[in-house]
């Protein structure tokens, strides 16, 4: 059987003496595994539109029960964003986080192109590198069916507050009277709380990056001073609910400043 497929290239690794086997993501079968023949060969004319980052066309035939490559045609390779060590290493993260979320036999189109999109934003530097990784981290909550409720608070239904109170774990806000009750009473036996206090210009981007159609979720704006608060907290939420960390986070962090 032949399929043709478009896909982006999470990841690779050698796979036997020549070859490699691709991690892929896809709008209709979600991620894959397939192999590329001669992959590790520089005598190979379709690995180069094979590499991480790239958006190829595939066409996969199978063969011992797995789908290889026979013909790859890159679409865009972002070959921009290997330009600086900064925006690789933040690439290489959203990678990872897709590699991780996205689901095999499943439609993952709403994550293929928040994948796209942010791998155009990094390139072309739409904003901060920063505020570009929290944006896809918001988002992929969003995508993955665990968005916060940013909507009012949670208890009362008002709005009204300078400051909303956000519970990471159980993914609700609530305002600063109702946070005041709920700290005098006893937490639930085994709860662990973990709540950020949202002033209302990060409040506003997590919602529009939340609410907002998915090509606008980098049309938020935000004072300088609020940049690095609204950065931890959109990463603290992704990190928390998918319970584990990224190598290639910490190599990103290493890297601002410098």
């Amino acid at each position: 059987m032949v399929t043709q497929i478009k896909a982006l290239v999470l990841g690779d690794i050698v796979w036997g003496e020549n070859d490699k086997l691709l991690t892929v993501l896809t709008a209709e079968y979600g991620r894959m595994c397939v192999v590329l023949k001669g992959g590790s060969s520089l005598k190979s004319k379709v690995a180069g539109a094979c590499l991480p980052f790239a958006y190829t066309e595939m066409t996969l035939a199978e063969k011992g029960g797995r789908p290889w490559v026979r013909e790859a045609t890159e679409i865009r390779g972002f070959h921009g964003i290997r330009k600086e060590l900064e925006s690789t290493a933040l690439a290489l993260y959203v990678l990872d986080v897709l590699t991780e979320v996205c689901l095999e036999d499943g439609e993952e189109s709403e994550m293929l192109q928040l994948a796209l999109n942010t791998l155009h934003a990094i390139e072309n530097k739409l904003k901060p590198l920063g505020q570009i990784k929290a944006a896809f981290e918001l988002r992929t909550a969003a995508a993955c069916g665990f968005s916060p409720d940013l909507v009012a608070c949670n208890t009362c239904g008002e709005d009204k507050s300078q400051f909303m109170y956000l519970d990471v774990m159980d993914g609700v806000m609530t305002c600063r009277e109702c946070r005041q009750r709920h700290i005098q009473e006893p937490p639930a036996e085994g709860h662990t709380s973990i709540v950020l206090m949202l002033d209302r210009p990060i409040l506003d981007a997590m919602r529009l990056i939340s609410y907002s159609p998915p090509k606008r979720f980098l049309s938020f704006q935000l004072p300088d001073g609020d940049s690095r608060l609204f950065c931890s907290y959109c990463e603290k939420y992704l990190l928390n609910h998918i319970d584990r960390g990224f190598a290639s986070l910490e190599f990103f962090h290493s890297l601002e400043g410098l």
